[in-house]
């Protein structure tokens, strides 16, 4: 009777599952979106940091994410949850190529949205040229390259490749600094340019696979 108990319980946990999450996340992106107007009716105009993990905002930054630990909770396949022309600068570090190509160019066009005029955009990508070249060159790289171990197999040197296009399942597009700038041109971002590491922003510790890019609204 027990292990009939679990067998059931095991297969309904799937369904209610599927009702029960989606519920939990409108009711958390509903306490999200009060908590944006207070903070636009306390501050005015603000700055956020998109896909920022799992961390508060210091200073003038609201960071966003899909994680309780950010200032707001949000999903932002789902669009950016503040209103057109409200927000100064926007600051993304490794969280462009986990989108699709559709869902990149939706997020950029929320970007324009929320943004003032001449507002900045600023945005840190992995550098998928380094993987490539190693490739290219059959020259390996230093397991400091391979820091999420799960997503490096190491068995021949085509993974360095499968490392960085794939990621475990969790990127979605690769880019080197073409791409970018291209990326930022095509959808109207002007004075469109590749900037140094920034210590007020960047990590460190990835600075050695980063590429900088930053543009303006126009």
């Amino acid at each position: 009777m027990l292990s009939e108990v679990k067998a059931l319980v095991k297969d309904r946990v799937p369904f209610i599952a599927g009702i029960v999450v989606p519920v939990v996340q409108a009711a958390r992106h509903q306490t999200s979106r009060r908590k944006i107007r207070r903070i636009l009716k306390e501050r005015g105009k603000v700055s956020v940091e998109l896909g920022a993990g799992g961390k508060k905002g210091q200073g003038e930054w609201v960071t966003i994410d899909l994680s309780n630990a950010c200032d707001i909770y949000w999903d932002l396949r789902k669009g950016i949850p503040f209103p057109s022309e409200s927000v100064r600068k926007i600051y993304s570090s490794h969280f462009f190529e986990h989108l699709s190509f559709r869902q990149a160019d939706a997020f950029l066009e929320e970007c324009k949205r929320v943004l003032i005029p001449a507002g900045v955009f600023s945005i840190c990508v992995p550098n998928a040229r380094i993987y490539l070249e190693a490739y290219c060159k059959g020259a390996p790289l230093s397991p400091s390259y391979f820091v999420y171990q799960p997503a490096y197999n190491h068995t021949t040197l085509i993974d360095c490749v499968n490392y960085m296009a794939y990621m475990d399942g969790h990127h979605k597009q690769m880019f080197d600094e073409d791409k970018l700038l291209f990326v930022l041109r095509s959808k109207g971002f002007k004075n469109v340019r590749l900037r140094p590491f920034d210590p007020s922003l960047d990590l460190e510790a990835r600075d050695y696979e980063s590429i900088y890019g930053e543009a303006e609204k126009g």
